[in-house]
């Protein structure tokens, strides 16, 4: 059966693209009218190597044929001696910020190698991901340009033609999930926290605020670009943004334990206004599995193809090398931090290319892939203004909190492995 599709950011019809996978429609607010003009523009102030065999368990058999793996994600605890003085650390980082505890996995050489959870953690912890969402999220709707419903490097105003000024018109899905659409932070729009909106009418709001530079000029990391990505991607399809995560991600991966909430009204069962940038919830092997399916080019453990492996390498590749840098958190902007579609680069060879990869959260959750070490991770925890999670861009400066959180998990994992994270994040500047 067809599925109709509701138009409801923009006051007219909506245009161009392909009806994706099939799903159920989505009920939305009255429409908003977008056909406004831009308020004026506004200046923004190695080599891959492998490091030594560790204890595993849940040892993967080679892919077969088909591109089908055996999953290496359970629900079974490892405590690996490598990682002894890491768990002494951070446990007792919990219990001076005075949080209820952590956990951590690692899987390297395509076998787990570490899972525990400490404290009053288990396993099946689940968290507010916070920006770890922006990944799923950014994966999500790549699915839509891997089956040609959106085009990456189009006109917005090819799927929503009435969408306001030429500015506006000019934003490609490239840009809004690079984050440098030019749209204004959304912590100047008031709606993107207000649970009496739904996802395409705050978008409406967003792009009927025009932008505050030329779209593709500076990199301003935020909420704005997804929700406007996603509200088009809930245009094309017919699927409300949080159900087209389960259908295209979590589903078959089998991550029975992530979904979006509602913005500002966590308890909601009717998501109608999903942030796609920051109220995602999960747990340690759901991540897992979703950073599994990355670590095999796109592929499910049982051989269905979710994203294409080009696709996969082209969201790892840095997006805004010709870009200001405008604003993110501190440390980043300090780095100039390259950022992919939906993911940072942490580090990065000599040409350029990804080292290592992530989506860190402001409370501190923290998955990552890194390419030197062959294995790909999920920091959990859940610090809301108890101590200082570098990476969080609301934080104010750090006056001596204890540090949660932060991009030195990557390397106190690699160097538990006895393979340290080069000293020289960006070799290529």
């Amino acid at each position: 059966m067809g599925i109709g599709v509701t138009c409801s950011l923009v006051a007219a019809g909506c245009g161009g693209g392909r009806a994706g996978r099939a799903g159920t429609a989505t009920t939305t607010a009255p429409a908003t009218s977008l056909a406004t003009t831009d308020p004026p523009s506004t200046s923004v102030d190695v080599s891959d190597t492998s490091g030594p065999d560790t204890t595993a368990i849940a040892i993967t058999t080679p892919q077969s044929s088909d591109g089908s793996y055996a999953s290496v994600i359970s629900a079974q605890s490892l405590d690996n001696p490598a990682f002894d003085s890491f768990e002494t650390d951070i446990t007792g980082l919990m219990q001076k910020a005075g949080l209820p505890g952590a956990s951590l996995l690692v899987v390297q050489h395509g076998q787990v190698v570490e899972q525990e959870a400490w404290m009053d953690y288990t396993l099946d912890t689940q968290v507010f991901i916070a920006s770890g969402s922006k990944w799923l999220s950014a994966a999500t709707i790549m699915t839509l340009v891997d089956d040609g419903t959106i085009d990456l490097d189009v006109p917005i105003s090819t799927y929503v033609p009435k969408l306001g000024g030429p500015n506006v018109k000019a934003i490609t899905f490239r840009q809004l999930l690079s984050f440098t659409s030019g749209l204004a932070d959304s912590d100047r729009i008031p709606c993107t926290n207000d649970a009496s909106y739904t996802l395409q009418r705050c978008a409406g709001e967003l792009v009927t605020a025009g932008v505050v530079h030329p779209p593709g000029a500076v990199f301003r990391y935020g909420s704005q670009h997804l929700i406007v990505a996603a509200a088009i991607a809930e245009i094309v399809t017919g699927v409300p943004f949080a159900e087209l995560f389960q259908q295209r991600i979590a589903r078959p991966l089998g991550m029975a334990n992530t979904q979006f909430v509602q913005v500002g009204d966590l308890r909601r069962e009717n998501v109608d206004f999903p942030n796609p940038a920051g109220t995602g919830r999960s747990t340690l092997g759901d991540y897992g599995r979703f950073l599994e399916m990355i670590y095999h080019d796109g592929v499910a453990p049982d051989g269905t193809r979710i994203l294409e492996a080009a696709t996969v390498a082209e969201m790892q590749s840095n997006q805004i090398k010709d870009a200001e840098y405008g604003t993110a958190a501190a440390f980043r902007v300090a780095d100039e931090s390259p950022y992919g579609l939906g993911e940072w680069l942490d580090w990065t060879r000599p040409d350029g290319s990804a080292l290592v990869i992530s989506s860190d959260g402001s409370f501190g959750f923290r998955p990552w892939i890194d390419k030197q070490n062959d294995l790909f991770g999920v920091y959990l925890i859940e610090d809301i203004d108890s101590g200082f999670v570098e990476g969080d861009p609301t934080a104010p400066p750090d006056t001596g909190q204890v540090h949660t959180s932060g991009n030195w998990i990557f390397e106190m994992v690699a160097e538990a492995l006895g393979n340290p994270l080069p000293k020289v994040k960006y070799p290529d500047r």
